[in-house]
């Protein structure tokens, strides 16, 4: 009779512990620091092995008797179990069949250990000279490569102070050495005094740089663009400073900017896309022809046209001829695709001729089939996707609508009903996140939405329905993002404001002998804001709920329901403490804000804005702003046609911008505005800053309605002898004195540097520049020249 067959052995199931949350499958490493991404813990996965199965690394020993073992750090377990999870009441039962499989291998409790062995005499002899040698020689190693460290030290600081610089933009600026949690921490003031005075030092020294004799300017044009003074600059030098009184003569390095692309193309190739973009809808030409400019516009909106040929009336007959392409739009228009440079050696030869790029002059795009919008076939990110560097995180992005990270950069988008982590502490403690005391103190570094994608989601401006032109045509605009190669000009809402965009346009006007701005006492320490709901801006669709206007609207109207806390941060102006609370954003917004969107109810859109949860109020006059301290400005689609206005008043103005306008050299945040983030998190924290916690915020309500202060947080130790720097005027620093301050400077940069007069100055320099462009090599040469000449 044959033996039965063998039996198959039991199979034993054991659950496998859950991985760590940080190498769970799909793990994302988040895109930037202040970026965290979420994880979810993995679903347990069961693993069926046969009994026979021994594990490949056995478990150390046992443990020794409790008896010898130090105290353990958590008795309540120690109490209950012993060894590896056993309880100690029951450490003879039977064990389960998982824990026999991990078990099985274990050393046994009661086997001894081995003694340690000792050396040897014929170990001892071993250890002889050759040993003694041996470890001489490595020590010498050691320390001479130590020595090379040391020596290597000052050569790589150099690579680390470059590579820091270009960090700092994307770091949160002086907060990350500020605060501390403990009032025996390190002492620390309130970063935007840093920002001021930084900023007081960096206006006085530009001023103090312009030049003031043309032969001054030239040596500082020379050192600053390597390139010759251009025919025609002493003219334009002569109107701006005797003729204009312009003063800040040197600072035209946005104009500059501008126009380096199209040095790369030659003048034929320039005149030819000029024609080309006399066919595209939204374009209007200015021909100058023998010292006469003339507006040509197929659509019929002239008033961009006009207003730039008026700003060249007093000098056109200094131009030579020429046609200038004017947008129409308020928006920029000029998106050239980056494309990687095709070079012999990518295919292993030895030249290293460019074979094309998208600045090749041989290259001669063609606007024949334009058409004026997005069709579905694409959008406005898309393109600027494609107009970023190579190694940009747009570029590497795959995503190209929305990233996991935009909801972070507004702290839970309140739009979209989410809210953010609370940061309740121990003891009714308030330590404040690291957005609500950062401060934008790099306002361009703010704008690089190359370097962050996400950002795209919380402008408008990247969902524009005007299909963007993708190769590097001469388009003069009012505004840009970054990115864009259009060439700035004054808008004509700057040149010939309507009274919607006029500061005191009753006084202005005759109409009335009072003025409608109130003194400084008389205004209320609130941020106010009204705007109307951007049009043009639903390219692809689904997206405005994040766009500029609609998050403020709804981040200023939280219901108390939503709870959503904030931390705000006094500044003790005597010794410099800082001191915080935490209260909801709602009872915030009660004290601090009066924010809303502004509708005309005649078209039926008040309704479907309050529908949204959106906050209302019917069109209000310009003048209603000046009853506030603090004014936001805010882009439209494009830049914000109100700035002006908003800056000659005597109150505050607060901006948030992506824009880039023909100003932008001339003005220093901090100084003359307060520059704002995009997330508008340390909104509060700049009201609480200037003006103080307002008294309502201090005090919290008891159940028997008794109201009691609100427990502080110190978040610094009062320095000894805090280096607070004074005022302008030299009085001791003092927040509303120093709002105020940021409110005159304001007011007196308008009209003082961005006057009528400097709109003709900065479109004279930009024409003299230009022509030269146009004059082609044979004029540069000539210039050459002359330089030559002169340096002898």
């Amino acid at each position: 009779m044959s033996a039965p067959p063998p039996s198959t052995p039991p199979r034993r199931e054991f659950n496998i512990p859950p991985r760590s949350p940080g190498f769970s499958p799909g793990f994302n490493i988040p895109s930037s620091p202040s970026s965290p991404a979420r994880h979810l813990r993995p679903d347990h996965s069961t693993l069926v092995l046969p009994s026979t199965t021994t594990p490949i690394v056995s478990p150390p020993p046992s443990p020794r008797p409790l008896s010898s073992r130090t105290p353990s750090p958590l008795p309540e377990f120690t109490d209950k179990y012993g060894g590896y999870g056993l309880p100690r009441s029951d450490s003879n039962r039977s064990l389960r069949p998982d824990e026999d499989l991990l078990l099985s291998t274990s050393v046994s409790p009661k086997k001894r250990r081995s003694p340690p062995r000792t050396m040897s005499s014929s170990d001892r002899d071993a250890a002889g000279p050759s040993t003694l040698l041996l470890l001489v020689i490595v020590l010498l190693g050691m320390i001479a490569f130590f020595l090379l460290l040391s020596a290597m030290g000052t050569r790589v600081s150099e690579p680390t102070k470059r590579v820091a610089a270009k960090l700092k933009p994307l770091v949160p600026s002086v907060i990350t050495r500020l605060l501390r949690t403990s009032p025996t921490a390190a002492v620390g003031l309130h970063p935007i005094l840093t920002l001021i005075t930084s900023s007081r030092l960096a206006w006085s020294k530009k001023l103090g740089a312009q030049s003031t004799t043309f032969d001054k300017f030239s040596k500082t044009y020379i050192a600053r663009y390597n390139r010759p003074v251009p025919p025609g600059m002493d003219k334009w030098f002569a109107f701006a400073t005797q003729g204009r009184n312009h003063s800040l003569v040197n600072e035209y390095d946005t104009l500059m900017q501008d126009l380096l692309p199209y040095r790369s193309l030659t003048p034929q190739e320039l005149r030819r896309r000029t024609a080309e973009l006399a066919s595209v809808p939204g374009i209007s030409i200015v021909s100058i022809r023998n010292g006469v400019a003339q507006v040509h516009s197929k659509s019929g909106k002239w008033a961009p046209a006009s207003a730039f040929q008026q700003m060249l009336s007093p000098y056109v007959k200094e131009l030579p001829d020429m046609d200038i392409a004017i947008n129409e739009k308020p928006e920029g228009r000029v998106l050239p695709r980056r494309r990687k440079e095709i070079s012999w050696a990518d295919f292993g030869l030895e030249e290293q001729l460019a074979l094309g790029g998208t600045l090749d002059p041989s290259l001669k795009p063609s606007l024949k089939n334009f058409t004026n919008e997005w069709k579905r076939d694409g959008s406005v990110w898309d393109a600027y996707r494609e107009s970023c560097p190579d190694g940009s995180a747009s570029r590497r992005s795959f995503e190209s609508l929305r990233s996991a990270e935009s909801g972070l950069q507004i702290q839970g988008r309140p739009s979209a009903g989410e809210m953010t982590v609370s940061r309740r502490r121990g003891g009714g403690e308030a330590i404040p996140a690291g957005r609500e005391l950062s401060f934008a103190a790099d306002v361009d570094a703010q704008a690089e939405i190359c370097s962050m994608p996400s950002m795209h989601t919380l402008h408008s401006a990247f969902y524009s329905d005007q299909r963007s032109i993708e190769q590097l045509f001469p388009v003069f605009s009012a505004s840009k993002p970054s990115g864009y190669a259009d060439i700035l000009i004054p808008s004509h809402h700057y040149w010939q404001p309507s009274s919607e965009f006029t500061y005191e346009w009753e006084l202005k006007r005759g109409r009335t002998k009072v003025p409608t701005d109130l003194d400084w006492e008389e205004k209320t320490p609130t941020a106010y804001w009204r705007g109307k709901v951007t049009k043009g801006a639903d390219t692809p669709p689904g997206h405005s709920a994040s766009f500029q206007k609609q998050r403020l609207v709804k981040l200023a109207n939280q219901p108390i329901s939503l709870g959503q806390e904030t931390v705000l941060v006094q500044f003790n102006a005597t010794n410099g403490a800082l001191s915080s609370i935490r209260a909801t954003v709602a009872e915030s917004n009660k004290q601090m804000t009066d924010i809303a969107m502004a509708c005309d109810p005649n078209l039926g859109e008040c309704a479907a804005l309050r529908d949204l949860g959106y906050r209302v109020e019917a069109p209000a006059p310009l003048s209603q702003t000046w009853n506030h301290k603090y004014v936001l400005d805010l882009d439209e689609i494009g830049f914000s046609p109100k700035f002006l206005a908003l800056m000659e008043s005597k109150s505050a103005v607060v901006k948030n911008s992506i824009q880039r306008e023909f100003w932008r050299g001339w003005i220093q945040p901090w100084y003359h505005y307060i520059p704002l983030s995009s997330s508008y998190s340390e909104l509060y924290n700049i009201q609480s800053f200037f003006s103080g916690i307002p008294e309502p915020l201090l005090m919290t309500k008891l159940e028997n309605d008794t109201l009691v202060p609100r427990p502080m947080t110190p978040l610094t130790k009062p320095p000894s002898n805090p280096e607070i720097s004074p005022l302008s005027s030299g009085a001791p620093f003092e927040g509303d004195a120093a709002l105020k301050e940021i409110a005159m400077q304001g007011s007196q940069w308008r009209t003082r540097h961005v006057r009528k007069e400097d709109m003709e100055c900065y479109v004279y320099r930009l024409m003299v520049e230009w022509a030269n462009i146009l004059a082609g090599d044979k004029e540069r040469a000539k210039v050459e020249e002359i330089a030559k000449i002169a340096k002898r």
